[in-house]
């Protein structure tokens, strides 16, 4: 069985985000590894070759400013790599996404179990999205849809769609889509993009094209405090992928539970996020929620308080 991992890439040293790490997490499950690297500016082409890897292959390529929603650019680019891809399975990572080394046996195994059965077509990850270090995540269902498929079928007629987070199949590559029918691998997802000072956030999100702010972008240092209400927010207690290990130990913390900068009073809509959150927690995600996959079986319940 060959399984493919692929990314893409633009800027992600002036980003801040872990891409070298997010493919070294993925490597040991790949035979080949596609890189679709954007012009760049601030050394990421070298960067990626710097990790000096065989099964690494690096796709150039330059970005057009002519692609309407600018945040589409990243589904285009994605779908150059994902038909590249020769793997029964690929692994797409985006470049602030990282696989915990545990998980890799389970993943592993998944794959092989369902390498012939049609009935999955994807594999999809729990997000673990942590906000401003890496000592905090963000608690509250659904954040962002939660769970995404990161792990698909390249030949079913698979792309990649919108701002490049979900995946579509057309059946016989046909002109009508539908989402995969995905099984959950209970597996989370180490999503590092809001990991950094309100400053570097504000580079992001004048940079990365899924934000696409005009004119320059300034945060106040409350901004951490202030964007999630506290109860959103949740001390992590798990550890890290062991290739994060670098990047864990150089960031201090930046949130602090008693500062009195934090936002307490959650709006009516962070309440009923609330309440949801604390439903999921208590029995589980039900199947009916809304998603961009068809959930084949159920979800695995997880144990979020420890």
């Amino acid at each position: 069985m060959l399984i493919s991992g692929m990314t893409v890439l633009r800027n992600v040293i002036r980003l801040g985000y872990p891409f070298q790490e997010a493919i070294r997490s993925a490597l040991p499950l790949c035979g080949e590894f596609v890189a679709v690297v954007g012009r760049s500016e601030d050394g990421t082409l070298e960067a990626v070759r710097e990790l000096d890897d065989p099964r690494i292959r690096i796709v150039e390529t330059e970005w057009s400013e002519r692609v309407r929603p600018r945040a589409c650019l990243l589904a285009q680019q994605t779908n150059l790599g994902l038909h590249l891809c020769r793997g029964d399975w690929v692994i797409y990572l985006q470049a602030n996404e990282v696989l915990h080394e545990e998980s890799l046996p389970r993943l592993a195994g998944l794959m092989e179990e369902h390498r012939d059965n049609a009935r999955v077509e994807a594999l999809i990850l729990e997000r673990l999205c942590f906000w401003a270090d890496y000592q905090h995540v963000l608690r509250a269902y659904p954040h962002r849809f939660k769970y995404t498929a990161r792990i698909v079928r390249p030949y079913l007629g698979t792309y990649s769609i919108r701002d490049a987070m979900d995946f579509a199949i057309f059946d016989g590559f046909s002109t009508r889509g539908r989402y995969p029918r995905a099984l959950d691998t209970d597996v989370d997802l180490y999503r590092y993009g809001y990991v950094g000072s309100a400053e570097q956030l504000a580079v992001k999100f004048q940079e990365a094209v899924h934000f696409t702010i005009p004119g320059e972008v300034r945060l106040a240092d409350s901004y951490l405090y202030q964007a999630h209400v506290r109860s959103f927010v949740r001390a992590f207690r798990g550890s890290h992928p062991a290739v994060m290990a670098a990047r864990v130990g150089s960031c201090p913390p930046r949130l602090h539970p008693d500062d009195p900068r934090w936002r307490r009073k959650p709006t009516w809509k962070e309440r009923q996020r609330l309440v949801e959150t604390w439903f999921y927690e208590r029995f589980g995600v039900p199947r009916f929620r809304k998603t961009r996959y068809s959930l084949v079986d159920g979800y695995v319940k997880k144990d979020r308080q420890a």
